[in-house]
């Protein structure tokens, strides 16, 4: 039986929002349906994961696969063997609202191949460079403190420690950062952001920021000076799901 697949998605290739394993996990998800096969999201993240990193050779973590099936907000653990945990947050609904007013996505309008970069990060701790390594570690540690933040509804916070994990992040191996992306990311601070993070492995793509106080409005119109985009989003507490169509 022959059958016709067609993916559409609205960002472009390269932009640090995780998209093809979103649409690996969509994919898998639209033949489980299809052929009525017992897997849960768990499963689809790994075989999504799987084709990615095994079979196409594509460098990256897991991360993103476990996002796209799960969705909402969630705390993962990654061990060894392949064991991974998804823990789900419960987290008020005006804690969310502020928090998606106060976050700004705006999209550089360059793009970036995350497998060279990823590459680079990777053979740097293979090499046991201390700088990298570290920068990891504490990379690491802010996942805690982001969600320490969160359920508190410390939300404030969230800006100060973007911008101490954007400083590591940039020792974790050459081209996360680029002289445009210093550019736009003073931009930002001088007009109020308090913080920010590149959106994936670096070099390019999207960059979202914290913009408390309102002053993502400000930072908005400075931001579109530079050439790229402010681009809306929301917020999401389903991951994937497929239907049948009558």
């Amino acid at each position: 039986m022959s059958f016709t697949l067609t993916c559409a998605l609205e960002v472009p290739f390269g932009s640090g929002l995780g998209t093809s394993s979103t649409l690996a996990v969509a994919i898998l998800g639209a033949y489980t349906e299809w052929l009525t096969l017992p897997l849960g999201e768990y499963d689809l993240a790994y075989l999504a994961y799987l084709i990615e990193r095994t079979d196409l050779k594509q460098a990256g973590g897991k991360q993103d696969q476990y996002a796209a099936a799960f969705g909402g907000f969630n705390f993962m653990e990654f061990y060894d063997n392949d064991r991974v945990i998804v823990n789900p947050l419960r987290i008020r609904n005006e804690t969310i609202n502020e928090l998606s007013n106060n976050m700004l996505l705006y999209y550089t309008n360059t793009g970036r191949n995350s497998g060279d970069i990823i590459e680079k990060q990777q053979q740097n701790v293979k090499n046991e460079k201390a700088k990298s390594i570290e920068a990891m570690h504490q990379i690491k540690n802010q996942s805690y403190e982001i969600k320490e933040a969160i359920l508190k509804n410390n939300l404030d916070e969230i800006g100060h420690i973007l911008h101490r994990g954007w400083i590591f992040k940039k020792e974790m191996a050459d081209g996360i950062s680029t002289p445009l992306f210093e550019e736009i990311y003073e931009t930002a601070i001088n007009a109020g952001a308090s913080g920010g993070k590149i959106s994936g492995a670096g070099g390019g793509g999207y960059v979202f920021f914290y913009c408390p106080a309102n002053s993502k409005f400000t930072v908005s119109k400075a931001l579109e000076k530079l050439g790229g985009k402010v681009q809306p989003y929301s917020f999401t507490k389903k991951g994937l799901e497929t239907w049948h169509t009558k």
